[in-house]
């Protein structure tokens, strides 16, 4: 299966959907925040797609959990914008959370910088897709408990 991850779209909402026209495959789809009037938009023109989305430091008005839990094909995922993990500065709050809850994948947004890296002691993968605002997303592929992890571009 494959999971759609985009983080920070900031009001482009040509953007998001762009990205959800090019990839038909993905019916999972996980917003990591800053841009949810942009997928209470979009949303509608999808109604194949299964949103999770989490709320953002900039999506103050909107009553979305912070952090979020999936599993998928034998994947446990956390999901979280960051800003409250301080995912700037360090990983360790993600990884420590993402372990809390025995989570293999760590997705988060804030920092608008495409990032994949596995933390040696607990093995958990955190991955960051980028902004949107600068066409950046990524799609996870999972599989038997296996995922790989694709970061694409809008254009």
């Amino acid at each position: 299966m494959k999971v759609l991850v985009f983080s920070d779209s900031h009001g482009r909402k040509e953007l998001v959907d762009r990205m959800l026209s090019k990839e038909p495959d993905c019916k999972d789809v996980i917003f990591l925040g800053d841009g949810m009037s942009d997928v209470e938009w979009v949303r509608e023109f999808y109604p194949d797609k299964r949103f999770t989305c989490v709320r953002g430091n900039n999506d103050w008005s909107y009553t979305v959990n912070t952090e979020a839990y999936k599993y998928f094909d034998g994947v446990t995922v956390f999901a979280a914008h960051g800003d409250k993990l301080d995912v700037r500065t360090t990983l360790f709050y993600l990884y420590k959370q993402a372990s809390a809850v025995k989570a293999q994948l760590a997705l988060y947004g804030h920092t608008h910088v495409s990032k994949t890296v596995t933390e040696a002691t607990s093995g958990v993968t955190a991955v960051n897709p980028g902004a949107l605002c600068d066409g950046k997303y990524c799609v996870i592929n999972i599989e038997n408990g296996k995922f790989e992890v694709e970061n694409k571009k809008c254009w």
